[in-house]
């Protein structure tokens, strides 16, 4: 595990395999010796021949203060809960689980109901942390989504196991640091419990589709753990979401709905709507204006982590396009010319009439007047988007659309580049309201055998 400062032009890696004494061992030493994705706000590769977890101390605390200025409280260090949460994902062999396909995608435009019902299942639940009788209402309202919500229940799947767990594991983790490994397990759960309110574990009522994953994953398994399930975390790695698991047996009790909670929930869901189509419908009308030029990038080139305002996939598309919305990362394609791309709202995983195709291609939409080519190589100087000199060939679409075609991916010819599939870990928003994701690179050209000395 790596914590990276660049503030302070340090690393501290902790039990780095190169590294002299007996384990645990801390080794530290200058940052800028490593390559730059290590900078990122969180980052998985091999480090001197082992997979390494790196952690931004500088990204964590900007996070540390978001948290403290909106009235929360620093339990524990966030550094530490994305460490934890992290770490259990990239470390713990979680990519054997059995959990399925799934999407972190919400629809645009978005529908309202299923966050309302989702927010009355997290508001049962944590009454039943605290000591109030709230399973068999949780029970009615799993109830509701699965019969009024079956496919994004379906899709969710996934990342309420993966994610759910990560977050659940991260505050258990939490507390097991803080009290240490003799402690009773009433004890870790009441110190767990007692922090729930701070701020970083519990997201409260956002109406967040993307949140709900971690705080259900939190609740229910402070409750499956407090009840002493059997091998419920066996079956989460097989694929039951844990509030399946927890309710599965629980009688459910009619509940009225809240109309105040459904209002806050149309209003919440309305609201960014109007902010994501503010970003959406400009990016669809750019990829059908012949003023634009279409650029096709690959997911694969990512350094390190990226930000993004959301996951959102079109409803109105037969295709349902995927689409991220303010995208941010510094990508770093085979031929080493680095692309910087900030806050611009992209097309995912879309057939193009270039090499990369589907899958992991992005579709970048850039004013002409901002691209310059000299041959085959290509200059944007954009407020979003900016390379010098990435060698690419043009091409054209059926509508006579313009296309640039990376070399690095094959160009517009060729056979199509490899697709993996898409794999994508986020704990929660940054202190400037973006979430910060990592996609790990299957096979980076940095990072190996480099030592922080």
């Amino acid at each position: 595990m790596l914590l990276a400062s660049e503030s302070e032009n340090r690393a501290w890696v902790w039990n780095y395999q190169q590294g002299d004494g007996e384990p645990p061992r801390v080794t530290e030493g200058p940052l800028d010796t490593l390559p730059p994705e290590w900078t990122a706000f969180f980052n998985i590769n091999q480090l001197g021949g082992a997979l390494t977890l790196g952690i931004s101390l500088d990204g964590t605390q900007e996070t540390n203060d978001a948290i403290t200025m909106n009235g929360g409280v620093l339990w524990p260090d966030f550094a530490t809960a994305l460490t934890f949460h992290e770490g259990f994902h990239f470390l713990s062999d979680q990519n054997d689980w059995n959990v399925g396909n799934g999407s972190r995608s919400a629809p645009y435009p978005e529908p309202w109901e299923p966050r309302y019902l989702r927010a009355q299942l997290l508001r049962s639940l944590l009454a039943e942390v605290n000591g109030e009788d709230g399973l068999a209402a949780a029970a009615h309202w799993r109830e509701r989504l699965h019969a009024e919500h079956a496919e994004e229940m379906a899709a969710s799947r996934r990342y309420d196991c993966t994610e759910g767990s990560a977050e659940y594991v991260s505050l258990m983790m939490s507390a097991l640091a803080e009290l240490g490994c003799d402690a009773a397990d009433d004890e870790l759960l009441a110190l767990a419990v007692s922090h729930l309110a701070d701020g970083i574990f519990l997201g409260g009522d956002r109406f967040d589709s993307g949140r709900e994953f971690y705080d259900l994953g939190v609740l229910s398994g402070l409750l499956l753990r407090r009840d002493a399930v059997p091998g419920w975390e066996l079956k989460v790695e097989d694929g039951d979401p844990p509030a399946d698991l927890l309710l599965a047996n629980v009688v459910p009790a009619a509940q009225p709905d809240d109309g105040a909670l459904q209002a806050d929930a149309q209003a919440a869901v309305d609201a960014r709507n109007t902010v994501v189509g503010a970003e959406i419908e400009p990016m669809l009308a750019a990829m059908q204006d012949p003023e634009f030029t279409r650029i096709v990038v690959s997911m694969n080139w990512i350094a390190g982590s990226f930000g993004v305002g959301g996951f959102y996939y079109l409803t109105e598309d037969p295709n349902q396009s995927e689409v991220f919305l303010t995208f941010s990362a510094t990508m770093d394609p085979p031929s080493s010319v680095p692309i910087e791309i900030e806050g611009l709202t992209v097309l995912a995983g879309v057939a193009t009439p270039c090499a990369l195709s589907g899958g992991s291609a992005v579709v970048l939409t850039v004013p002409t007047a901002d691209i310059a080519l000299a041959g085959n190589l290509a200059t944007a100087n954009h407020p979003k988007v900016q390379f010098t000199d990435l060698e690419v060939e043009p091409t054209m679409d059926d509508a006579n659309l313009a296309w640039l075609c990376p070399t690095d991916a094959g160009g517009s010819d060729g056979a199509p580049a490899p697709q993996p599939e898409l794999e994508l870990h986020t704990l929660r928003a940054s202190g400037d309201g973006q979430k910060l994701i990592l996609r790990p690179r299957v096979a980076s050209r940095a990072g190996h055998g480099h030592s922080p000395k």
